[in-house]
């Protein structure tokens, strides 16, 4: 019989993983907003830090968990990679906890300064930090399309013919690189629900409750896009593009 620590071992490395991706990846918004001189590069910054944010996220997981770290990629598993049903529920909750955490973290080494961004009526601008925002409907439509990338990317990575899979955390980071400076502005990227909301449930009790009701309630937006776009993108991949074992089979015995 399995001892609990060896069945509570892959949610911990999904606590874990997520929050590294988000410390990283939040420590970096965080010294954008508060440092003058970085708004030039703010975007490349942002783009290369949550890449190696998500490999870092990755290398620490993957050998207990699978190195999910986003529920996008989870529910996808799930659906169309047979990832079992009844881890689903653990996975994004270690995956929030941990992606909360990390903001907690964020917010530790960098609340002073944070605390001195200009402050007007409204959302506090330190929130910023913590969040994605943007118009509705453009954010939705950025958000589908970059996690369609992003999760496509992802099941081609870890394919087990694919030759990308020795180098899976580094692959997959730098497709979210790519992915990031192609389709969206730092502050209005997401691709994984965990990494917005866990934060901004921290940003709603260090900031207000104003987080949730901010950009016309846009805090929905990295909820439902990046689902709705990890399943299509993990869809076109299982079902267009991967070829079965057994078509590799009869490929590599021709060959020979």
């Amino acid at each position: 019989m399995p001892s609990i620590r060896n069945v509570a071992a892959p949610y911990w490395a999904e606590f874990i993983g997520t929050l590294l991706l988000t410390l990283v990846g939040l420590g970096v918004t965080a010294q954008n907003l508060t440092n003058a001189t970085t708004s030039k590069t703010e975007a490349l910054n942002s783009s290369l830090a949550w890449g190696l944010a998500i490999t870092l996220g990755i290398w620490t997981s993957e050998h207990v968990s699978g190195g999910h770290i986003n529920p996008a990629v989870t529910l996808s598993r799930a659906i169309f990679s047979g990832f079992p049903a009844t881890r689903v529920l653990g996975y994004l909750l270690a995956q929030t906890l941990g992606a909360f955490t990390g903001a907690l973290i964020v917010w530790a080494n960098f609340g002073a300064a944070l605390g001195d961004l200009p402050n007007g009526k409204g959302l506090h601008p330190a929130a910023l930090a913590f969040i994605t925002t943007g118009d509705t409907w453009t954010g939705l439509v950025g958000e589908i399309t970059a996690s369609f990338i992003f999760v496509l990317a992802v099941f081609a990575i870890t394919d087990n013919t694919s030759t990308a899979k020795s180098i899976a955390p580094l692959a997959v980071g730098l497709a979210f690189t790519a992915t990031s400076l192609g389709v969206s502005s730092p502050l209005g990227l997401a691709v994984n629900p965990a990494r917005d909301l866990g934060p901004r449930v921290f940003a709603a009790l260090a900031y207000g409750f104003d987080v949730f009701a901010h950009g016309s309630f846009y805090f929905w937006v990295p909820l439902v896009g990046p689902l709705a776009g990890g399943a299509a993108g993990a869809f076109v991949y299982e079902w267009l593009v991967r070829r079965d074992a057994a078509y590799h089979a009869l490929e590599e015995g021709a060959a020979h």
